[in-house]
């Protein structure tokens, strides 16, 4: 495939890409309520710090929706999305996508698989039922949160742009500050238990935790 062609395949994967992951979202977001009675998805108190790390997900995310959208009917769109044209190279843009697709597809199995524990959004009034600390959680503490960065990773390489990679530093950001918000409120629901599942399990990923879980080093080294 020609240059020029794998660039406007890539494009328009992108167009489409992140209205299917909307999709996801609201038929898993539909299901949950159906089982649950009320909604999975809370976002905090009108004003507190979690709601607007909620709202600035949502904006970052319809804003690249629709800059997606808009770019795959007018390409033209790429220099006022701050495009960077040496990095706009099939290597790069195909490898963003891989990326993309198998953090992704890491994302749906890790929300597929937690089950009745699966909830939407940032700290719940009730807590997140239960404490999940088998499977992928065994490695690092945020398996879905750590996915989506590396997505985001994969956008930036997928469109290379100031566009893209303000959208990840503040994605980033973003869900750093959300996690120290749950961790506070999971370490107050589930308490000691939490805590000792904290201190043998990193937040993000660790060499050393990798190599202790595959028994390539002892744990007290």
């Amino acid at each position: 495939m020609a240059e020029p062609q794998i660039l406007d395949a890539v494009r328009w994967f992108l167009a489409l890409f992140f209205p299917g992951v909307a999709l996801f979202y609201i038929l898993r977001l539909t299901r949950r309520r159906s089982a649950l009675g009320h909604s999975a998805a809370s976002h905090g108190a009108v004003g507190s710090q979690a709601w607007w790390l909620a709202k600035t997900f949502v904006f970052f995310r319809s804003a690249i929706t629709l800059a997606m959208l808009a770019r795959a009917f007018w390409p033209q769109l790429d220099s006022y999305l701050l495009a960077f044209p040496w990095m706009v190279t099939p290597a790069v843009v195909v490898t963003g996508v891989a990326v993309m697709v198998g953090a992704f597809t890491v994302v749906v199995v890790l929300n597929l698989t937690m089950g009745e524990a699966w909830r939407s959004g940032l700290v719940t009034a009730g807590g997140p039922p239960p404490l999940i600390t088998t499977g992928a959680f065994a490695w690092t503490r945020n398996p879905m949160f750590l996915m989506v960065q590396v997505a985001q990773l994969g956008f930036f390489l997928a469109f290379p742009s100031g566009f893209t990679l303000l959208c990840l530093v503040v994605g980033v950001v973003v869900l750093h500050l959300q996690v120290r918000l749950e961790e506070t409120h999971l370490s107050n629901v589930h308490g000691e238990a939490y805590r000792d599942y904290a201190a043998r399990t990193p937040r993000w990923f660790t060499l050393r935790h990798l190599l202790v879980r595959t028994k390539i080093l002892p744990a007290s080294a």
